[in-house]
Formats: C-alpha cells, sequence, structure tokens
C-alpha cells in the first residue's frame, strides 16, 4: 500500500459509504446483543464492543494481493478504515468509559 502514489486507488461509492456505516455501527450492536446473549457483562462486554468497533488489519490486503483478487480495492477499504475506524473507536471507548 505504501507503493502506491495516491492514498486512495479506487473511487468512494455509496455503497462502501454503507458499509463503513454497517462495520462501523452494525457491528458493534450485534457484538453487544450476541454478548449479552451469552452472558458477559461488565468490562469484558465493553471491550468486546471497542473490539467489534476496530477496523480491519492489513491481513486482508496482503492476501488480496497474493492472489491477485482486487487489491487496489481493498487497499483503498484498509486506508479508509483505518483513518474512519481510529476516531469511532475512541468515540466508544469514550462512552463505554473503559
Amino acid at each position: 500500500m505504501a507503493s502506491r502514489a495516491t492514498a486512495t486507488s479506487c473511487r468512494i461509492r455509496m455503497v462502501d459509504v454503507a458499509a463503513m456505516a454497517m462495520k462501523f455501527v452494525a457491528g458493534p450492536a450485534l457484538m453487544a446483543l450476541s454478548s449479552v446473549v451469552v452472558g458477559l457483562r461488565g468490562t469484558v462486554l465493553r471491550v468486546a464492543i471497542v473490539q467489534a468497533a476496530l477496523p480491519q488489519g492489513i491481513v486482508p490486503f496482503v492476501f488480496a494481493k497474493e492472489y491477485n483478487v482486487h487489491p487496489d480495492v481493498l487497499s483503498t477499504s484498509v486506508i479508509l478504515g483505518m483513518l474512519i475506524g481510529l476516531p469511532i473507536s475512541l468515540a466508544y471507548y469514550s462512552l463505554l468509559a473503559l
């Protein structure tokens, strides 16, 4: 990803914005629901919710590059996920008062 001239190699579409919203809103909500169902409470529940809000790592990009399956799209997704995910994760962290 560092060898690219621009940070994003493809356009940001409405689908991408909706996917990011699903990742950072629906993901923690589903994690909270499933954690409560299995009986997690307190700090462990809060950590699970914050962890669900964290952006995806670099590993998916490495696999996409290795198998040549849309590495440009995934590169953009990883970069945007990191840029958007950090403030959202911090917001979840402060809202849950860990």
